[in-house]
């Protein structure tokens, strides 16, 4: 009876995940054009990294550590050219982070209070610290200090990848193939030169999703759950929206693990109890110390009204004057903003007729995921002058790069219909349904969906993995 839900409930999500993939992927060609003589460099670059990749991977010479360092140089190289192409500086909600942090060595904790903007999104205060901690430690180069740390955590998210892939599938060479297309994969390079929470946040997610299906590989004690909490709870300081991580993670004990009901109940609790502990400590510390007014996942303006924004549909979800004013027209009241939010969420969603509404989602989750660098070269580029850019690296460029890699997901999701084995890469699905759900209900925006677009590298893999079985070249591939 288990095993038959388990079949019924992957078979579900996976069906819906084609179905959205394969409409995804026909709407990146919205921002496919003609290509002209200065997007050749660029695609160049790209390709020839991919062949050299490639070239290392199936050079029977070099040994695995080698190939290994080979795509982590060719990754630090790409993520240093487009630093060095793009002298990019803190912009929108960055630029103000960066300034109350810079605010802070005059003993100005307004910001960080009543409804200053971190007191009303108390999740940026972690950020703001480690800006101010930099500015500190670097007085005079802090921007390109930051820029070198981002740098260096890009390069950190080749590898953990590398060792999630490993894990996952088994397989070195395919670990390396995971890699390989981590050095080239749009978001990943574009925003390096953006002073955004991901680029610190992602590595930690990753580490713990790694150390998760280690444990559930059985390759280590039960109890390296305990890091695997602390280790995303590290993570959702910087980008707080882990609470997705922690519903994947339950689901998968849960539906796929063949523990007894009090071993998932012991598992569940080792990485949770240490998440909440890290979380609640650093956020009463805070507190204490008089830096912060409101815990870090509680400001004085609710959260609904991303839900608010994201329920929109003239604006598509997206931010807008109308939904951005009720704070102001409510006085930074807190539960007249979150009454008024309920009531206008209420309304749009049982007055607008139901084809109009479906359609309205659909489209929302389509945006959401067919902008191939998740806007990181919008970031990048803002208030940038032209001139400056050496080379101007146009989107439609990124697209070609990030496509490719969906069309091996969606093949992935093709054979996953008819492969059950590696049943871990079904807690990666679970994280990108989870995110997906949540992208849909609150404000749209690219970068939101940044923090897990490592997910497309690894279910990337289950499609080459496909082809490879189709040309009957997979046990050319060593199980570790």
């Amino acid at each position: 009876m288990i095993k038959r839900f388990e079949k019924l409930f992957t078979n579900f999500y996976i069906n819906i995940l084609i179905i959205l993939m394969a409409m995804v992927i026909v709407s990146c060609s919205y921002y496919l054009g003609k290509l002209e003589i200065r997007d050749i460099a660029p695609i160049i670059i790209g390709v020839a990294i991919i062949f050299l990749c490639i070239f290392a991977i199936k050079n029977k010479k070099i040994n695995n550590k080698w190939k290994l360092f080979i795509i982590l140089f060719l990754g630090f190289i790409l993520r240093g050219l487009w630093l060095l192409n793009i002298n990019s500086s803190p912009t929108s909600d960055f630029r103000v982070i960066y300034e109350v942090a810079e605010s802070l060595f005059e003993g100005d904790v307004g910001a960080f209070w009543g409804n200053g903007y971190i007191g009303r999104f108390p999740h940026l205060t972690i950020m703001t610290l480690y800006m101010a901690f930099m500015i500190k430690v670097f007085p005079v180069k802090n921007l390109l200090a930051m820029k070198i740390f981002n740098l260096l955590f890009g390069v950190l998210t080749i590898y953990l990848i590398y060792l999630l892939a490993k894990e996952i599938f088994k397989s070195k060479k395919l670990g390396l193939y995971a890699a390989s297309i981590a050095v080239i994969f749009p978001p990943l390079v574009t925003y390096v030169g953006v002073f955004c929470t991901e680029n610190i946040a992602i590595p930690f997610y990753l580490l713990s999703t790694y150390i998760f299906v280690l444990v559930v590989q059985k390759k280590v004690n039960k109890y390296y759950l305990i890091l695997s909490g602390i280790m995303l709870s590290f993570g959702n300081l910087f980008r707080m929206v882990a609470t997705i991580m922690l519903i994947a993670f339950a689901m998968y004990i849960i539906i796929y693990t063949k523990d007894n009901l009090l071993e998932k109940i012991k598992k569940l609790a080792l990485y949770l109890i240490p998440y909440f502990l890290v979380l609640i400590t650093v956020s009463f510390s805070l507190q204490s110390l008089g830096v912060t007014e409101f815990p870090l996942w509680k400001g004085s303006e609710p959260k609904i009204t991303s839900i608010l924004k994201g329920s929109n549909l003239e604006s598509w979800g997206r931010w807008n004057e109308e939904d951005a004013s009720i704070v102001n027209n409510n006085n930074y009241d807190y539960e007249l903003i979150e009454e008024e939010s309920k009531k206008i969420i209420i309304e749009r969603l049982t007055t607008t007729p139901p084809l109009k509404l479906a359609g309205f989602y659909l489209v929302k989750f389509v945006n959401q995921w067919n902008e191939g660098d998740f806007g990181g070269s919008y970031w990048s580029k803002l208030y940038v002058p032209e001139e400056e850019i050496i080379i101007d690296v146009k989107l439609k460029v990124l697209e070609i790069f990030y496509m490719g890699t969906l069309i091996l997901v969606f093949l992935g999701l093709i054979n996953r219909r008819k492969n059950n084995s590696d049943s871990e890469i079904n807690l990666i699905y679970l994280i990108l349904c989870g995110y997906g759900v949540m992208c849909l209900i609150t404000e749209s925006q690219a970068r939101y969906s940044l923090i897990i677009a490592w997910v497309f590298i690894i279910l990337a893999i289950e499609g080459i993995r496909f082809l490879l079985r189709k040309s009957n070249r997979e046990d050319s591939f060593e199980k570790i």
